[in-house]
């Protein structure tokens, strides 16, 4: 059975008119799961645009978690209601959710023909309630095939719908309607038992319309699909609901409920009562932060909440309406001009609805009804705490989180980590919280399970415990980092006693090791004993290394066996730990490495197997002397057989963990979601940076890492080891503007990275700072700061704005004097490169002092006067921190052109 996916289409430049194309691009993880991922070649699509148009075309091309390809595309025109009365779509299968026309698969298979036809000839069906069948005959010539009829039979109850037929009545197959057997006047008290007043689910004004002109008329004809199944098909108010119990709503460690406020002030009541009929929810864009959250709520709804989640929404504290789950992402409101003036929705199931009228006279808390935030997260470790507030008491439910054991924790957290971005950027001016920002961001990724919605103190704690334990990093770039100390390099070794020669060995830089931490991690997943056979052999090399060693030391001639019966020499190991061989009476060394000698011990199970030593051995390491890998090899494997392996509480060096990671192939990384790793690179716009990356420029790609189709190895210039990125291992970047702009980066790495902007926000002022309101006497520190901003982007550009952490500490007139003379003069000098005359123009004359100095004080020169340079005026800064109270206030109300 071919299948059909429904969507909506709001980005037209996917439809490609010319070759009647669509390109449709998602990378939504949860969609491809539950939608697009049951989708094949000659599958069906139909695309509802804003523009009461249908694209309707087949799958040509799906390319997994990124996009489908329709082609053959038919534009039908037909808006969205009408889409709703055509029969061939079944919209009674189509949930009121699905009829917002988020993606989804639609249950039945559909006749194209039939439907195209019946969409350009305009047949569509209506929907009836009838007094009678009597009734029903007397309007059977204007009715429409398939229309649908509900009869009121002789016992004043309703039968089940129908449809309309050229023979009559016939049944709608596998269709329902939730008030079968009830009559009018009991499904009205149903609905005045429902406390909403919302057309979606209260249904009081609409039944007593029914009542009133079925008797009069004999007929009622529903206005839309909408009212039809509303009235018919709402469980929501039809259900029978047990009070013996609260029914629990489960929830697992990546779900997360938050508090979502509509309020009348914000939101009139038929703006609220359209959004709640199409089971919308908007918050604005722009909806500041609130709480210890740096995140503006704006960005919590856009960004942080996901499809699955929960909420409650509420009219601020006037009225408590549904729990519901998310089942959208967010775009631009589509009711009147909310979405020009930057309103976003998202669509929701809805779970259930209040059922306790009135206000929330708790304590107040951020995510209760009587706080005014709009959209927030309720704190994991807070949920049996909103359940006793809210969700009992109002909604007759509960939320509990399942318990989460060792064996899927490390699952849970790496499926949230790969529909992270691996490599981003955060950029803006000084101050704007980019260093402090990627605390959050970096636990999010190590830890998702952790609640960001804590103290700043306790967030902090957790991000110095995954420091601790090495699985965040965190670096600076300056002008002296260099490939040697981020990849790797040759390092001079300090010798072991005075006298003794300099030695250099290959040291792995910052982000090597990293990703030999994160490739272990993949590596600990492999379900053979591979993992283990290395780490054996490589206590047991290093065990046999250290015996050869001691006895060279003392003196002694140590002879290997050769494959052919001879023997060769071990003439010494070498500082990095490898054996020098050589051959009696040679003179010529050979080098036997550790990673190359894992390798073979992981490729070859039995040298005696061996026919071909050399063909064998350089398939396995390449170009080497084969023979005295053997040999080397041979006295190891008899070595074993005298040295048992001790496995009790096993822990790993970072040697043993390279030799693990070196002896693992391009197929190990398939499909394995290891431990994440994030690498935090504060300041990257101020190192060289296409000198640092090198080769990692091409390899940190998405689709270059580990584990991808596309991967790629490079082999590295000093130790000659392949290497690669994989896929478990984050990047996040932090970039001043004012120092450098986004354009000096290399273009190269700039396209490989994401970028999120971090610009200044003065209304953090407000709501985070030490100052109630963010007002020091009468002076709004928000106003001051945006004042000089704008005045800096007149002059610069916004790259050069001031951040508002600067003023977010600020308690008093004495810290708020330190900010200008520390933070924000020394700034504008340096963007103005000292033009007092710019700098002038954003603080205002209220900071600045004449020098007083009319006298001539330049020589003698010929032909030239200099008349005119002693009478200029010579300015300098005040010393802010030594200014009067008063006097300081002046200056401010001066900048501020009071």
């Amino acid at each position: 059975m071919a299948k059909t996916l429904l969507t909506r289409i709001s980005i037209l430049k996917q439809y490609d008119t010319t070759n009647k194309t669509v390109l449709w691009e998602d990378g939504t993880e949860s969609r491809w799961t539950n939608v697009y991922g049951q989708l094949q070649p000659n599958d069906n699509a139909i695309f509802i645009t804003a523009d009461d148009k249908l694209l309707i075309g087949t799958v040509t091309q799906v390319n997994s978690r990124q996009s489908i390809l329709c082609s053959n595309i038919q534009e039908v025109f037909c808006s969205n209601d009408q889409f709703l009365q055509l029969h061939e779509i079944y919209p009674e299968e189509i949930s009121r959710v699905k009829a917002n026309f988020q993606p989804f698969i639609h249950p039945q298979q559909i006749d194209f023909s039939k439907l195209i036809s019946d969409a350009n000839a305009k047949r569509f069906v209506c929907y009836y309630i009838l007094s009678s069948t009597e009734k029903y005959e007397e309007l059977k010539p204007t009715l429409n095939l398939n229309d649908r009829i509900v009869i009121i039979n002789s016992n004043n109850t309703l039968d089940n719908v129908k449809l309309h037929s050229a023979t009559g009545l016939v049944p709608f197959p596998n269709v329902s309607i939730s008030v079968q057997g009830r009559s009018l006047q009991e499904i009205l008290e149903l609905n005045q038992a429902v406390k909403r007043k919302s057309t979606r689910s209260n249904n009081v004004t609409r039944v007593q319309e029914i009542i009133k002109t079925s008797a009069e008329k004999g007929v009622y004809k529903f206005k839309s699909f909408f009212s039809y199944y509303d009235f018919l098909y709402n469980k929501l108010v039809y259900k029978n609901i047990s009070t013996s119990s609260i029914p629990k709503i489960k929830l697992n460690v990546n779900e997360t409920v938050f508090k979502v406020s509509m309020s009348g002030k914000d939101i009139n009541e038929a703006a609220f009562n359209y959004l709640s009929e199409k089971n919308l929810i908007i918050v604005h864009g722009d909806t500041p932060a609130k709480g210890t959250s740096y995140q503006s709520q704006g960005d919590t709804f856009a960004k942080q909440m996901k499809i699955g989640d929960y909420f409650y929404l509420c009219r601020g504290n006037n009225n408590l309406e549904v729990i519901g789950r998310i089942t959208s992402n967010a775009e631009e409101c589509e009711f009147e001009d909310l979405g020009d003036d930057g309103w976003l929705q998202r669509s929701y199931d809805i779970i259930t609805e209040a059922e306790k009228e009135g206000s929330f006279q708790g304590e107040k808390k951020w995510w209760t009804p009587n706080d005014n935030s709009t959209c927030i997260a309720i704190p994991k470790n807070e949920i049996s705490d909103a359940n006793k507030k809210i969700f009992i008491p109002f909604f007759q439910t509960e939320f509990e989180y399942e318990k989460i054991n060792s064996e899927n924790i490390t699952e849970i957290k790496s499926n949230n980590n790969m529909a992270s971005t691996l490599n981003q950027i955060l950029f803006g001016p000084p101050g704007t919280g980019k260093t402090y920002n990627t605390i959050n961001k970096a636990i999010a990724i190590a830890n998702p399970s952790f609640d960001l919605g804590q103290p700043r103190s306790e967030i902090k704690k957790e991000f110095d415990r995954l420091m601790k334990e090495g699985q965040i990093v965190f670096t600076t770039f300056h002008q002296s980092m260099n490939y040697e100390d981020f990849i790797e390099g040759i390092k001079p070794v300090e010798p072991e006693k005075e006298g003794d020669p300099i030695s250099y060995q290959i040291e792995y830089g910052i982000f090597r090791n990293l990703c030999i931490e994160a490739s272990f991690a993949i590596a600990q997943l492999r379900e053979d004993k591979t993992t283990e056979e290395v780490l054996d052999f490589s206590i047991l090399y290093d065990k046999f290394a250290e015996s050869v060693e001691e006895r060279l030391l003392k003196g002694e001639q140590v002879e290997l066996d050769t494959k052919t019966g001879g023997t060769v020499l071990v003439d010494s190991i070498s500082q990095q730990g490898n054996f020098v061989i050589k051959h009696h009476d040679g003179t010529r060394n050979y080098t036997v490495s550790k990673a190359r000698l894992t390798k073979l011990q992981s490729a070859i199970k039995n040298l005696n197997d061996v026919s071909n030593i050399n063909d064998q051995f350089r398939e396995v390491i390449g170009g080497s002397n084969s023979s005295a890998y053997w040999s080397v090899l041979n006295a190891i494997r008899k070595e074993k057989l005298t040295q048992p392996i001790s496995k009790e509480q096993r822990t790993y060096t970072f040697s043993d963990k390279k030799d693990v990671v070196l002896s693992l192939s391009k197929s190990d990384y398939v499909n394995k979601n290891g431990k994440p790793f994030v690498l935090i690179i504060d300041e990257i716009n101020r190192g060289n940076v296409s000198q640092i990356f090198g080769e990692l420029i091409t390899l940190i790609e998405d689709d270059k890492r580990l584990g991808k189709d596309e991967a790629l190895e490079v082999t590295l210039p000093y130790s000659k080891e392949k290497f690669g990125v994989p896929l478990n291992l984050f990047i996040i970047g932090t970039m001043n503007t004012a120092d450098r702009s986004v354009e000096a980066l290399d273009t190269a790495l700039r396209r490989r990275f994401s970028f999120e902007e971090m610009p200044p926000k003065p209304e953090l002022i407000k709501q985070e700072g030490k100052l109630e309101n963010g007002v020091l006497e009468t002076i709004e520190l928000d106003f001051l700061l945006n004042t000089i901003n704008r005045r800096i982007e007149k002059l610069l550009d916004k790259d050069h704005q001031i951040g508002h952490s600067y003023f977010i500490s600020v308690a008093n007139f004495t810290d708020l004097k330190s900010v200008f003379q520390n933070k924000i003069v020394p700034l504008l000098q340096e963007y103005f490169f000292g033009d007092y005359g710019k700098v002038g123009l954003v603080i205002g004359k209220g900071f600045f002092e004449p020098v007083e100095n009319h006298e001539n004080i330049f020589a003698d020169f010929d032909d030239y006067d200099t008349s005119s340079f002693a009478e200029r005026n010579i300015y300098r800064i005040k010393d802010i921190g030594k200014m009067d109270e008063r006097v300081f206030v002046n200056a401010l109300n001066t900048l501020l052109n009071k």
